[in-house]
């Protein structure tokens, strides 16, 4: 059962919400449980730099033409990912208009559009770190690391071990635990570079480096137990 309602305040854990059916709420006797659920709904308008960015995505994807002939007009792919997104994330009727969009589902969108890029290797006309809000670097860290691309530049790449994390000398890469080590993806150029201007580099991209799971541990052939 779904009821609709309004944040008044917010102490901590603790939130204090106003409903606007308020006599939904016996509704609630009948399932003989106090444990509910919130969704909140973004009431933040799509902005002009991520309707400009998601834009420029697929037009790459166009252009690379992945998947033939159906997939090389910007429309097309549009309308394939707002099916997708219908269903694996439940988003219905997405729209990155003024009026109807909002920030979060267009970042869902451009999280989609991006991994299929580093999966297919579409070539990307802007650097997507300078596009992306924080919580979407996060995501495209990620895939990075998963698809072997580049954060920086999105060419073929390997993992970084960043600050923190790193492997010291006398120690065998092949035998050490690395669960919960925070690597990061890094061409050449760039793994040379962050060698020497790490700190600089990860508070210019807003990079926090990604902590090993049991995907990345298979991907890298890494220790995890």
């Amino acid at each position: 059962m779904e009821i609709t309602g309004k944040l008044l305040s917010r102490r901590g854990n603790v939130v204090t919400i106003e409903l606007a059916e308020p006599e939904k709420l016996v509704e609630l006797d009948k399932f003989g449980s106090s444990v509910v659920s919130l969704l909140f709904t973004d009431g933040r308008s799509v902005s002009p730099k991520q309707r400009k960015f998601a834009r420029a995505i697929m037009r790459d994807i166009a252009n690379a033409a992945i998947g033939g002939s159906d997939a090389d007009y910007e429309q097309r792919i549009y309308d394939r990912f707002k099916s997708d997104m219908s269903t694996y994330y439940g988003i219905e009727d997405f729209s990155m208009s003024d009026s109807k969009g909002n920030m979060s589902d267009t970042n869902v969108l451009i999280n989609m559009l991006l991994e299929f890029c580093l999966m297919h290797n579409v070539p990307l006309s802007r650097r997507p770190l300078d596009h992306l809000d924080d919580p979407a670097i996060a995501r495209y860290e990620y895939a990075c690391l998963i698809n072997k691309r580049c954060v920086i530049c999105g060419i073929k790449a390997d993992h970084h071990h960043i600050t923190g994390s790193k492997v010291g000398m006398g120690n065998d890469r092949t035998k050490i635990n690395h669960r919960g080590r925070r690597l990061i993806a890094l061409c050449r150029q760039h793994h040379d570079l962050f060698h020497h201007e790490e700190k600089e580099r990860m508070a210019e991209y807003h990079l926090q480096g990604v902590p090993v799971d049991e995907k990345i541990a298979q991907i890298y052939h890494l220790n995890y137990w």
